[in-house]
């Protein structure tokens, strides 16, 4: 085994209406819940996780013992700390002890909605409650409560970042302050987007360079999920599929690594290169495979793809087939992937059912929309940089990668020439993940695991 990076251990005391679905984004995201009641095992788990979440929505006298218990041996242990203060706008009692909280230092992240903001700020509760479906009424006066909520509560929590939610999210940390727009209307009206967000990010805040930047890419990564979701409810089901449809595309976008095999001459080096690679990549945490090849025998074709499905399937990744609609018939893979003179998403639709994965090539904004329309699933945009699998590619510049990132809510991949090396944050802020193949393959085998963990931070 190369699995060299391990997914991050979050402690959740969290609300109970919501637990279960805070449990299943947490793995989405790549972590894995603990949700521990016993006071008496805290500091054994504590000192064992990489970050503890306190929300505190269906707070009691007990419970409230129990977070401020928690918050204490994560301080002392100097264990990130998400504060979600549910409804402190509502009742003296929730906003005395989430103050306290906050006052006690030790916070990582406070995340709240705007009225629960004002709460903290003033240090009073509101007159009216709306809870979860709090919004905005002045964006301008939201942005000046999270720089205000940050200024007050920097000094006793060391590096905080303030988060309010919203239509427009705030985020406010010495990098400065920042919003992300975006998403569907529908989070209101299911339970626990809220709480499940913490999972999101949380998951996000470990291990990364720029906490900042990693947690507004969480907020985006929400957004534009809660929209993928809403449009695939709109064609395929109803608002009961919602939450287990926005859980599955929050899976999509925490895996960034797309592999697309490189073609090999023979059986042997198929076995020796391409899948003992592919292998270490996939117990490394990747997305997607795509297997492409072009100069070899359908009978070739056939087992080296049906092998590599294996593979897939053995780690949990989505098994795509490059162009060839009969190939990916004949072995049931996951779906397929179509470049710009291929068959259309509609045509490879009906050929391969509602349930299969298709990603198109978007080199344009106009491609981009296109591919929407037809019901892609996913995006490979690019070229970012000059590529030796594809020599004539042409070059997709910052531009136009944002505008289709700012009209297209789908996943979008990098694609074409990306090393850890190249990768910068003015490309990551516009993709959801990257596709590679030669930088991968031609990479000594005990470094894959590395290679894939730097490009993950980027994420």
């Amino acid at each position: 085994m190369h699995l060299k990076y391990k997914a991050p251990r979050i402690h959740f005391l969290t609300n109970y209406v919501t637990m279960n679905d805070v449990a299943n984004m947490c793995i989405a995201s790549g972590g894995r819940p603990i949700m521990s009641e016993a006071v008496s095992e805290f500091e054994a788990i504590i000192s064992k996780v990489d970050g503890v979440v306190l929300n505190i929505g269906t707070a009691d006298e007990l419970r409230f013992e129990k977070l401020h218990q928690a918050h204490q041996i994560a301080k002392a242990l100097d264990k990130p700390l998400l504060l979600d203060p549910v409804g402190c706008s509502a009742s003296q009692f929730r906003l005395n002890h989430s103050l306290k909280l906050l006052k006690d230092g030790g916070v990582s992240i406070l995340k709240c909605n705007v009225q629960e903001a004002k709460a903290l700020l003033d240090e009073e509760v509101s007159s009216v409650f709306y809870g979860v479906d709090s919004q905005a009424m002045n964006p301008e006066q939201v942005k000046i409560w999270a720089y205000s909520l940050w200024k007050k509560y920097e000094p006793l929590n060391k590096k905080i970042i303030v988060i309010i939610t919203g239509a427009t999210d705030y985020i406010v940390s010495d990098d400065g302050c920042d919003e992300v727009t975006g998403g569907s209307i529908l989070q209101q009206s299911i339970t626990g987007t809220g709480c499940m967000l913490n999972s999101l990010l949380m998951t996000r805040f470990y291990g990364r360079n720029s906490w900042h930047h990693s947690l507004m890419k969480a907020l985006e990564c929400m957004k534009r999920s809660s929209e993928c979701a809403a449009a695939w409810i709109h064609n395929q089901g109803h608002l009961g599929s919602y939450k287990q449809r926005l859980i599955d595309e929050v899976a999509t976008r925490s895996r960034p690594i797309y592999l697309i095999t490189q073609e090999t001459t023979n059986a042997q080096e198929f076995k020796a290169l391409c899948l003992s690679k592919t292998e270490v990549a996939l117990q490394s945490g990747i997305g997607y495979v795509q297997y492409r090849v072009k100069n070899k025998s359908w009978e070739e074709k056939i087992q080296e793809s049906q092998e590599l499905q294996e593979l897939a399937r053995k780690y949990g990744a989505t098994f795509i087939i490059n162009d060839d609609i009969n190939l990916a018939k004949a072995i049931g893979a996951d779906g397929v992937h179509l470049g710009a003179q291929d068959m259309t998403v509609c045509e490879a639709r009906k050929e391969l059912g509602h349930s299969a994965v298709i990603g198109a090539t978007a080199k344009t904004l106009d491609q981009a929309r296109q591919a929407v329309v037809e019901g892609a699933d996913y995006l490979g945009v690019g070229a970012l940089f000059p590529s030796s699998t594809k020599r004539d590619a042409i070059a997709m510049d910052l531009s136009t990668l944002a505008s289709i990132y700012q009209h297209v809510s789908l996943p979008l991949y990098g694609i074409g020439g990306i090393t850890p090396n190249n990768l910068t944050f003015e490309h990551t802020r516009y993709l959801d993940g990257v596709a590679m193949v030669s930088s991968l393959y031609q990479e000594k085998t005990e470094n894959i695991s590395t290679m894939i963990h730097q490009i993950k931070q980027s994420f």
